[in-house]
């Protein structure tokens, strides 16, 4: 089946770096976006097993990134995993109703970013029970 796809999104190129560098040695084919209007094109063009995704960022904030790919039925079912410092009620409401998998609050610990991410995409590569 190959290596599963990530799509990793944050306007901060410094986070994005070490993400990328942190799932790739877990053994994901990494690709990274800087803004919403790109990782919509490459979620939509890479097809990724899943995008974990900051809220506050140019180009389309993630609830609106998400929105969209929740949205696409080429991307309907590619979990979303929020990694951001927003804890607002409404941001953890307006997650829900986009259908986000999980919700991540920044500072975090890689590690659990790595597990929620492997937990997730073994769900979503599991072969259809017959």
């Amino acid at each position: 089946m190959g290596r599963a796809r990530i799509l990793l999104v944050d306007d901060d190129p410094d986070l994005l770096e070490a993400l990328r560098l942190r799932m790739s040695a877990a053994g994901y084919e990494v690709h990274t976006a800087g803004d919403g209007v790109q990782a919509t094109r490459l979620a939509r063009n890479a097809r990724p097993d899943l995008v974990v995704l900051d809220i506050g960022m140019p180009g389309g904030d993630g609830h609106t990134v998400a929105q969209r790919l929740k949205g696409d039925p080429l991307t309907m079912f590619t979990p979303i995993v929020f990694l951001t410092a927003r804890t607002h009620d409404d941001d953890f409401a307006r997650a829900r109703s986009n259908r986000v998998d999980k919700y991540l609050v920044k500072p975090f610990q890689v590690d659990e970013l790595v597990l929620a991410v492997d937990e997730l995409v073994e769900r979503v590569r599991q072969p259809a029970a017959v």
